[in-house]
């Protein structure tokens, strides 16, 4: 006779509840929804960019600015949480053992344009070239 799960792993009751982020105990409010996407490259560096994936979670409370100072504010505690992962999978999977919502974005598609020295020196018309009869 072979071992069964109590319910299939697509069934809703066999998940566990949402857990807060950075504790192992039950989520007592609702947990934001969590994004995973790719940083984008440094803009001081002309490199492919970052090969890792990174988890954020979307804010729940408005910044607001500080009277005596004039800094921004937030009551959040969600904004200074982001993890890295090495790969896409794992970022879904961990989030998806925690119980939280995701939603993945996909890195934007680069247009690589072939270039050469010889681009700079060659001249191409502007304009309609017009001829006269004569």
């Amino acid at each position: 006779m072979a071992f069964r799960l109590p319910h299939p792993r697509d069934h809703n009751l066999w998940r566990r509840p949402p857990t807060m982020p950075g504790v192992s105990l039950p989520a007592t409010t609702a947990v934001p929804m969590a994004f995973i996407h790719r940083p984008p490259p440094s803009v001081t560096q002309s490199g492919p960019g970052r090969k890792q994936w990174a988890l954020e979670f979307e804010p729940t409370v408005p910044p607001f600015p500080d009277p005596l100072m004039g800094w921004t504010g937030s009551a959040d505690p969600f904004t200074h949480i982001q993890l890295f992962f090495p790969d896409l999978d794992s970022a879904v999977s961990f989030a998806a053992r925690h119980g939280w919502r995701y939603q993945v974005e996909d890195p934007p598609k680069r247009k690589m344009a072939s270039k050469s020295y010889m681009d700079n020196l060659k001249y191409e018309l502007t304009g309609p070239i017009q001829m006269e009869k004569q």
